[in-house]
């Protein structure tokens, strides 16, 4: 009996030290793995800086937070890709942290004018099959087909709260992408 009460003891207190240990953790690894290719596809002339202009909305439409409205497609052209690149999409970063709400992944109105700036509402990137595409993710791809493709997304106005009346800018960049 009394070797089966050191046994049970032992028992308990390595299981309670490696339950310690667990909940001690402090350190952690993030690993990074891509690629870079030497040919890639370009950039079409009409795909260099593309201008989106969203329609006029009420902002009774958009007067309660994750009221979304307005959108709007637009398209991304790219040529000249070599053989071997069978997809392409475009991954979307916003131009300086203040241009990015990280809590919804929305471009934030960045208006500056002298006219009045719309209040709670965002810009928000979807994919071509309408479902959110955050900033700082890659789109959907579009197949390649004889050296050209040609990715569609959509841009839309997105409340944070009720929306006050005024005019909305914002941008984000773009880069080529290969899945």
């Amino acid at each position: 009996m009394h070797k089966f009460k050191l046994t049970l003891c032992a028992l308990l207190l390595t299981t309670a030290s490696a339950s310690a240990l667990a909940a001690d953790e402090t350190q952690g690894t993030v690993t990074f793995n891509g690629e870079l290719y030497a040919e890639t596809c370009s950039i079409a002339s009409d795909s260099v800086d593309v201008q989106v202009t969203l329609p006029k909305v009420s902002i009774q439409t958009l007067k309660a937070s994750a009221d979304a409205a307005g959108s709007k497609g637009f398209d991304l052209n790219v040529e000249n890709c070599p053989v071997g690149i069978t997809q392409v999409a475009a991954h979307f970063e916003a131009i300086s942290s203040s241009g990015v709400n990280s809590a919804t992944g929305n471009l934030t109105n960045q208006y500056q004018g002298a006219s009045a700036k719309a209040s709670n509402v965002e810009v928000r990137l979807y994919n071509s099959d309408e479902k959110q595409l955050k900033l700082g993710e890659t789109g959907a791809p579009a197949q390649v087909s004889n050296g050209k493709a040609t990715m569609r997304y959509y841009g839309g106005y997105y409340a944070t709260a009720a929306t006050t009346a005024g005019l909305v800018y914002a941008q984000a960049r773009y880069t080529l992408a290969y899945p």
